[in-house]
């Protein structure tokens, strides 16, 4: 009989790693990027857009940019955080070729799992889940 045991973190990090292949299955661009600027804008809904501007540091799936700019559509007073760390962000894009923040569990800080998974399935991201569900 063989027993296998794992710790809270290790199963953190497994889940992150599923959550991750899911967003990068259901979305249309996957990126490491560090953010380097927030701007937000008044709607007349009363919901405020943020815009983000990102340097990319690498590109996964989708087009290739050496900068890259997304919106994210959020009620007033919801409290968006971001800071400077690279994180890996996958993205939706519009038909008019906007990307787009397609929800909670769009970007995830670097983890050696997550690491490990690009780096074996580098050649098979870029096709990955053409249907894209999280955007339509």
């Amino acid at each position: 009989m063989s027993f296998s045991f794992c710790t809270k973190a290790q199963h953190i990090d497994l889940l992150e790693l599923d959550g991750f292949k899911k967003a990068v299955k259901s979305t249309d661009y996957l990126a490491k990027v560090t953010i380097i600027r927030v701007d937000v804008f008044q709607e007349a809904d009363d919901s405020q857009k943020y815009v983000f501007t990102a340097d990319v540091v690498s590109t996964f799936k989708g087009d290739s940019y050496n900068q890259i700019s997304f919106e994210m559509l959020v009620e007033k007073g919801e409290d968006m955080t971001f800071n400077s760390a690279p994180v890996y962000l996958v993205l939706c894009k519009s038909l008019s070729g906007a990307y787009y923040w397609p929800g909670t569990g769009s970007y995830f800080k670097s983890t050696s799992s997550i690491d490990t998974w690009i780096n074996d399935n580098r050649g098979t991201i870029q096709i990955a889940g053409t249907s894209a569900d999280w955007c339509n």
